[in-house]
């Protein structure tokens, strides 16, 4: 039955990605940091349990926003839109907190100079922590807020617009973060004569300028355009095989070809190099 379909594929997509990823990445993170001598045990933890408490309750009652596919009250809509919106709150502050931490390198080297030991070895993936929080911030919170009110997820449920949602909030904060994770780890078992530190910083700006090209030129417009069709000709239409095979589709797929060179030859391959 698609009711019953529906209800469990939205409902375990939000629950991995909303509640459980979220929260993983927070600690994951927090974890990082600590490590590195950026914030204390303390600090760490306390950030942790406010976050399972934010995106956990946020998140599992969020999941109804979606609801209404499947005839459920509009009391539960309108809660679950409403705790889904909430879930910016704290990628904000993790945000505000990111452009802060990223001079913490920094300011570390500067106190290790005076007692005259200023190495910090862990720029790159440090590098890829701060494109964590940036694609929460954008990719998951700004680009997920504007379509998860169920005024707006009516109309464009399933478009490019949700797409485009993923796009950026799966390989912005998932990749980034597995990248990081693949970076810190390997920081240790490659010695300094083998680790290059240029090749590594282009493949973090090629692959997130590479995603951002995709978003720009291709994801976020078609979704735009989609959204109008379906409110003027109909739901049926902007999903048909017609619009898909229509010029304004086609046309700004192929300008997604610019985003994907730039993340694959210069995000994909110096990484695997």
């Amino acid at each position: 039955n698609f009711v019953v379909a529906d209800f469990w594929r939205w409902c375990t997509i939000h629950m991995w990605v909303e509640a459980f990823f979220e929260l993983f990445t927070t600690i994951i993170v927090a974890y990082f940091l600590y490590l590195m001598g950026f914030v204390s045990h303390r600090v760490a933890a306390r950030v942790v349990y406010l976050s399972a408490i934010l995106f956990l309750g946020s998140g599992l009652i969020g999941i109804s926003h979606n609801f209404y596919w499947n005839a459920k009250s509009i009391e539960t809509i309108a809660l679950g839109g409403v705790l889904s919106s909430l879930q910016v709150a704290p990628l904000v502050l993790l945000t505000i907190e990111a452009w802060r931490f990223r001079h913490l390198p920094q300011t570390t080297l500067a106190q290790l100079k005076e007692r005259g030991t200023a190495t910090f070895g862990l720029g790159d993936a440090f590098l890829f922590l701060v494109g964590v929080n940036f694609w929460n911030f954008f990719g998951a919170g700004v680009l997920g807020f504007a379509i998860n009110l169920p005024i707006v997820n009516y109309y464009q449920h399933g478009t490019y617009l949700t797409v485009n949602h993923g796009h950026a909030a799966l390989f912005g904060v998932y990749g980034n973060l597995a990248i990081a994770t693949m970076l810190f780890c390997s920081r240790w078992n490659v010695g300094p004569e083998r680790w290059n530190v240029r090749l590594v910083r282009t493949s973090f700006w090629s692959l997130n300028i590479g995603l951002g090209l995709m978003v720009v030129l291709d994801l976020f417009p078609v979704g735009v355009h989609q959204l109008s069709v379906a409110m003027t000709d109909g739901y049926a239409a902007a999903r048909s095989q017609a619009y898909l095979d229509g010029s304004v589709f086609q046309s700004l797929t192929w300008l997604r070809g610019i985003g994907v060179l730039v993340f694959v030859a210069g995000g994909v391959l110096p990484l695997v190099w």
